[in-house]
């Protein structure tokens, strides 16, 4: 495998830890939240959070552009007051990749937070426990398998996000480092397709990338299983306590 190859998968690699370390919690605070959401209006939350899921990855891409590059107003005044500007790695590819992933992992955990009995937490709280020491110490341990599940499958999904992140590559990255240099794992998949010379490193960039989201689906299995298995026991523990 050639430098240029490994170049490109470690920048995959890169850009999905960060993804995660944004999403995570994020994710597991979202979904915590709107599981238990009770006021007006909060399913309005619930489709900003859950909107990019439902719209082309090439929008979400062009929406970043229009919205934080220099061309933009946000993007412009932003510039002018802190000198950040948006790039392709990191922040332009982080930022693409955690749009698409967020919802996911939201979608992934509410489901896992709505089955915990809030019954747990007001009762640690009659004990002393403070609201957040209560969320931190018993409904968190409790989704764990599940956050571990979300945490897999977004790291997969982070990894192999490409529409945006081309719609980033095209309008930010020189032609010159665009056609021959390494970008991220699929978009140098479609460098590598691009020249019939390179097949064998889109074949192999390929494989790498599907042995990636088969591991990352094996521990997503694993950690929703594991959940499963202990609601039930902890289903049938409350079962045999009734009267």
């Amino acid at each position: 495998m050639s430098s240029w190859e490994l170049d490109a998968l470690w920048l995959s690699l890169q850009v999905a830890l960060l993804t995660l370390l944004i999403t995570t919690p994020l994710a597991v605070l979202l979904a915590s939240l709107m599981s238990r959401a009770r006021w007006h209006g909060h399913w309005l939350l619930e489709a900003i959070v859950l909107l990019p899921m439902a719209l082309p990855p090439a929008v979400i891409g062009f929406a970043l552009l229009m919205g934080l590059s220099d061309d933009g107003q946000l993007g412009f005044w932003v510039g002018r007051t802190t000198g950040w500007t948006l790039n392709f790695y990191p922040s332009g590819a982080v930022l693409a990749a955690s749009l698409m992933t967020l919802p996911l992992m939201v979608r992934m955990l509410r489901p896992a937070f709505e089955a915990i009995d809030p019954m747990l937490s007001l009762v640690a709280q009659t004990l002393g426990a403070t609201a957040w020491r209560s969320w931190w110490s018993v409904t968190l341990p409790l989704a764990a398998p599940a956050v571990l599940s979300a945490l897999s499958l977004g790291l997969t999904a982070a990894w192999g996000e490409s529409g945006a992140t081309l719609v980033l590559a095209s309008a930010l990255l020189p032609e010159t480092h665009w056609t021959h240099e390494p970008t991220t794992a699929p978009l140098a998949l479609m460098q590598a397709l691009r020249n019939p010379a390179h097949a064998d490193a889109a074949t192999r960039l390929a494989l790498v990338s599907l042995g990636v989201a088969f591991v990352a689906i094996l521990l997503s299995e694993a950690g929703r299983r594991h959940w499963q298995r202990r609601f039930a026991n902890f289903a049938t523990a409350q079962g045999r306590q009734q009267p």
